[in-house]
């Protein structure tokens, strides 16, 4: 074997063992290098059906006052049960009694709808369904002892969600959300201080410590009161602003990209004791309430129509409700999508 040959093999035989060699070897760490998480399709958002949420208004007046207690209450209470049921919505009442305004143990019932109820997280869309037993600030003083209407205090949030779930049956959503319409809002004590706040928003309070499910948290809520009125314009609630900033603007944000900035305005309005004070308080979670408190004189205030018979379907433009009824539809399915 000349020279050339032997340096040849001595090359191959220590090829050869430095691949055994690191075969035999610890393994090393590898870099795994994980698939990339598929980003959900964007979804059309349906258009909202502004006459079919008036349609529900002037159905809710029909009954008459919805005051807990009495019959057109309840009349009232089992058509927004059987609507629910119509749009395919899981539907579960809490009884509870309400004491207001001189009244004790008034049948009261909050009324929460579940759609995809097995869905993790949960959003929640919430109105106060009740209208108010008196009329304190129309300027009739003959007419102050009596009740009102409620045609946007109250049944206008009904109408808007309502017709939210008519279009998740229509337009399937891959999103959990429940509707929860809160009873005995809207019968605190008129005027009062800080020791009279808690005579309001008792169907809150009671399901805030009686969730219907227990220890339930969304990830966060929204909620709608006095959305229908034709001068309505909605500011940067207080207690939205202090608990539930980042959802807020984001929701004012999208009106805007929508075209309704002339009703979402980003003033500094009042800090309003309404259901989702309740909810963020017992619960936990953010919660931003949509309502009309339009500036006036340099502070922000409720309509001339609040709490008196002005609030009556007279009152109510198509345009509020469409505005309000697309941003939130549109909120929704851009959450289902993850894109808001």
């Amino acid at each position: 074997m000349n020279l050339i040959q032997k340096f040849t093999n001595i090359i191959l035989f220590s090829l050869v063992m430095g691949l055994v060699l690191t075969s035999c070897g610890e393994d090393k760490k590898t870099t795994k290098i994980e698939a990339p998480v598929p980003k959900k399709a964007r979804v059309k958002i349906p258009a909202f059906d502004m006459d079919n949420a008036y349609a529900h208004i002037e159905k809710q007046l029909s009954f008459g006052h919805r005051i807990p207690g009495t019959p057109e209450h309840v009349a009232c209470k089992d058509w927004i049960v059987s609507e629910l049921k119509a749009n395919d919505v899981t539907v579960e009442i809490q009884e509870f009694k309400a004491d207001f305004l001189g009244l004790k143990d008034q049948q009261s019932y909050n009324i929460i709808g579940s759609i995809n109820p097995d869905k993790q997280p949960r959003i929640m869309l919430a109105a106060h369904w009740d209208s108010r037993l008196i009329a304190e600030k129309d300027p009739n003083k003959d007419m102050q002892d009596k009740p009102i209407m409620g045609a946007d205090d109250g049944a206008s949030g009904v109408a808007v969600l309502l017709e939210i779930t008519r279009l998740f049956k229509e337009n399937p959503i891959d999103l959990g959300v429940d509707i929860v319409f809160f009873d005995a809002e809207d019968n605190g004590v008129p005027n009062g201080d800080a020791s009279t706040e808690n005579t309001w928003c008792l169907g809150s309070q009671y399901w805030a410590k009686n969730p219907h499910i227990k220890n339930y948290k969304a990830k966060y809520g929204i909620l709608l009161d006095l959305v229908g009125a034709e001068d309505a314009m909605f500011g940067l609630e207080g207690h939205s602003m202090a608990n539930a900033r980042n959802l807020l603007l984001k929701t004012w944000d999208l009106a805007a990209n929508m075209g309704y900035s002339n009703y979402f305005q980003k003033y500094t309005a009042g800090t309003i004791t309404d259901d989702h004070v309740y909810v963020m308080r017992g619960r936990g979670f953010p919660m931003i309430d949509i309502i009309s408190l339009p500036p006036s004189e340099g502070k922000t205030g409720f309509g001339a129509h609040h709490h008196t018979h002005d609030d009556d379907i007279n009152i109510i433009d198509k345009n509020t409700l469409r505005a309000v009824g697309q941003v939130v539809t549109a909120a929704m399915y851009k959450e289902s999508d993850g894109s808001f």
